[in-house]
């Protein structure tokens, strides 16, 4: 998962680069830009096609020997997440909505999302504003690609190393804050420190794909998990509208209601994880002190959601 989404880092440094050089493309057929989101999106297109083709769906349909596919059922076995189900079922889609982790995690996507949606948004803008050129503005894009890439395997390598997900994911969320608040609180002609808060926001990144790996190891059934996978979509979705809207027109060119924004709401997301860890410390407990009443054969691959199977322990 994190190096899936380190993909999002190493985009915005090449992204950068492109932009930086494509700035120097002159022509009367196409701008800069049009060329550049031309060549951008066809390769984009490609790539998409060649997924679709090579992507496996299931541990099944992978390009894996029986050897290999054995050992990755016996891995979701002992994680009691199961595979694939083609079945829509109804009653699981249902729970997913009353399940209070479900909300939770919606919430820290959203909450950690607005600065990501805010700064990917208006970075350049702001950076424009410290009166530097169009050109210069894109290279100095490129770092805040590599604090997401740095945070992004940081982030990831401990939660391989503790085996969490929570506190990894509140680590990456520090410096947001401390971003957010050079951001906001520094005096205007402190333009180096401005700059470097403007990077540092850029390492919230990093939560979300441990709130997918959290989403991966904790909900179990096929139907409920692609609800909740659905529910984060769209938590993402509504964050990215909700960042860029707290920079209106009127409080140009500082933007310091933004900025308070952004400080809150990473703030605000560290709580929710906080609170989901909790929640997931006091449902194991219950879990346990009711004890292992019961023992079926096969468990893992009945297609049974997290809440149905009683030998089910959620990931911290």
């Amino acid at each position: 998962m994190g190096i899936w989404y380190c993909g999002t880092a190493v985009g915005t440094v090449v992204g950068s680069l492109m932009s930086f050089g494509f700035q120097h493309y002159d022509s009367l057929t196409f701008t800069s830009w049009q060329i550049m989101f031309l060549v951008v999106g066809l390769l984009t297109t490609a790539i998409g096609i060649l997924v679709v083709f090579f992507l496996p769906d299931n541990p099944m349909s992978s390009r894996l020997s029986h050897a290999e596919k054995v050992l990755v059922i016996e891995r979701l076995r002992s994680n009691q997440t199961g595979i694939e189900n083609v079945h829509f079922k109804r009653r699981q889609a249902l729970e997913c909505f009353r399940d209070p982790q479900a909300w939770l995690l919606s919430a820290v996507v959203i909450a950690s999302n607005v600065p990501n949606g805010a700064v990917s948004s208006y970075q350049a803008t702001i950076i424009k504003n410290f009166g530097y050129s169009s050109k210069t503005t894109a290279l100095l894009y490129v770092p805040s690609g590599g604090v997401a890439l740095v945070s992004i395997v940081g982030a990831v390598l401990l939660a391989g190393r503790w085996d969490q997900r929570g506190v990894p994911a509140i680590v990456p969320l520090v410096p947001g804050v401390l971003g957010g608040c050079l951001m906001a609180f520094l005096p205007p002609g402190n333009k180096a420190g401005k700059l470097a808060g403007i990077w540092m926001i850029n390492a919230v990144g990093a939560t979300l794909p441990l709130t997918y790996a959290w989403v991966a190891a904790n909900f179990a059934g096929h139907t409920k998990k692609v609800t909740m996978n659905a529910m984060l979509l769209m938590s993402f979705c509504l964050a990215n509208i909700i960042g860029p809207l707290t920079f209106r027109n009127e409080d140009a060119p500082d933007y310091y209601p933004a900025k308070v924004v952004i400080v809150a709401a990473t703030s605000i997301a560290i709580g929710f994880i906080v609170a989901l860890r909790f929640y997931y410390i006091w449902e194991n407990k219950r879990r346990d002190r009711r004890g292992r009443e019961s023992h079926e054969k096969d468990v893992a691959f009945l297609d049974l959601t997290d809440r149905e199977n009683v030998e089910f322990r959620y990931r911290l």
